[in-house]
């Protein structure tokens, strides 16, 4: 008894000592403004064409976590075929609707992971993620017990410049073509780079402000002649450019803030926010970070000693996600890479598939670095959306967006919540009392 209360102590005493190193933090400024959208915001309800919809279905009484930070109490959310039509309280419900009561439940946005293996994507690089997705894959349904709804399928990145194949799909089990949401919304690249590649990227960048300035040019003569098509080698760097695709910047070896701040040196070079995969010190220099309008895919329970000499700009930090989005910067959570826990995607290589079955561990544990809950969801939810460039059309509850939905019998990050039905494209894919993973728990 003696030696169970003396281990129960130390383990507290533990867990309070350690919250005081994890919070540390250098002195910032001025919060700089949050990474700028690259993909147009979901059409406001006047421009849903409500004549067109051949089914409704209003979901009432549950309290909504709009995925934005936001919980409406006892509200109703408004379904039209595959579309959120309204969210409020008193909606009216179209003729020949149905109507599901949720009291006492909590409906969410579907979770969205960045990274995922398996679930129905294709094996290799196919040429198009339609032409090898596989509706019927049993993963599908165990993700979505877990209420993973869409995730980005990264087939291959590129190294000095923008490059790679990438797709967002949705677990639309059955439907086939509801899986694709879209392709190449991510290119990535890696850094650091040697003098030449400097060089080369610098060129193509230019290359590229002239082609930009040669079609302004061309548009405003209004002919008849063909516009001018990009220098060859230069049209993924466009896109990116262009905020038409996400650029995603690994390192080679340890993240450091040198790495880092070559990564944000791109950012700057291509005037568009990047996204930093695995930044384990940005912790320290997140004003930077933000400054730039750049993103961040955050393993929270990532672990690195610091430098005993410079412990205020290395080694990794519990309180990295809640310092980042205190200053702005978007943060999406993945899980741990290496030993057993299947890589840095979510999939079923980890011990007895915990990565999969368990997404909400990851934005728990930036909870536990001090992020308030709400904005912990936005790590699974918006800001994840936004990390794939996909936030028109999912991540959060908003009028305009595609109906990803978990109907839930507790808070979302809770472990002893239970996703009860899932919703992806305004039809249900899951029902917890109908599949043979979780029907004979009970909360």
């Amino acid at each position: 008894m003696h030696a169970r209360i003396l281990l129960s102590l130390l383990v507290l005493g533990g867990i309070a000592l350690d919250l005081p190193a994890q919070r540390r933090r250098p002195p910032t400024g001025r919060p700089a403004p949050a990474a700028p959208d690259n993909q147009p915001a979901p059409p406001p309800a006047a421009s849903l064409d409500r004549s067109k919809v051949k089914a409704w279905t209003l979901y009432k009484g549950a309290d909504l976590h709009l995925g934005t930070g936001e919980v409406l109490r006892r509200g109703e959310l408004l379904v039209g075929d595959d579309k959120i039509f309204a969210i409020g309280t008193g909606l009216d419900l179209p003729e020949g609707g149905k109507v599901i009561e949720c009291a006492g439940r909590v409906i969410s946005p579907g979770f969205v992971a960045v990274r995922a293996l398996g679930l129905g994507q294709p094996s290799g690089n196919p040429g198009k993620a339609a032409d090898g997705v596989n509706p019927f894959d049993p993963t599908i349904k165990m993700a979505l017990a877990a209420g993973i709804t869409s995730y980005g399928a990264i087939f291959e990145g590129g190294t000095a410049s923008p490059d790679g194949r990438s797709a967002v799909l949705k677990l639309a089990f059955g439907d086939l073509k509801g899986m694709v949401l879209q392709e190449d919304s991510v290119l990535q690249m890696r850094v650091p780079l040697n003098p030449q590649q400097w060089q080369t990227l610098r060129d193509q960048v230019k290359k590229v402000q002239d082609h930009k300035k040669a079609v302004a040019e061309h548009a405003a003569k209004k002919d008849n002649t063909p516009a001018p098509k990009p220098p060859a080698g230069t049209e993924k760097l466009l896109r990116v450019i262009d905020r038409e695709a996400r650029l995603w910047i690994g390192a080679a070896g340890a993240y450091d803030n040198d790495a880092i701040r070559e990564a944000l040196e791109v950012a700057r070079l291509l005037d568009v926010g990047v996204v930093l995969v695995e930044p384990l010190t940005a912790w320290s220099i997140p004003d930077e970070v933000a400054a730039t309008g750049s993103m961040a895919i955050v393993n929270p329970r990532q672990v690195a000693d610091p430098d005993p000499g410079r412990k205020d700009s290395t080694g990794s930090n519990l309180a990295q996600c809640r310092i980042l989005s205190e200053t702005g910067v978007a943060v999406a959570v993945t899980t741990p890479r290496g030993g057993f826990a299947g890589g840095p995607s979510i999939g079923t290589g980890g011990i007895m598939g915990q990565d999969l079955n368990t997404p909400h561990i990851d934005a728990a544990f930036a909870v536990r670095g001090g992020m308030d809950n709400r904005e912990a969801l936005r790590t699974l939810t918006l800001d994840a959306a936004r990390i794939l460039g996909a936030e028109s059309r999912i991540g959060s509850l908003e009028v305009g967006k595609d109906a990803d939905l978990l109907i839930l019998d507790g808070d979302p990050l809770h472990y002893r919540t239970f996703v009860q039905i899932a919703v992806v494209n305004g039809k249900v894919v899951y029902e917890k009392d109908k599949e043979p993973f979780y029907s004979h728990i009970g909360r």
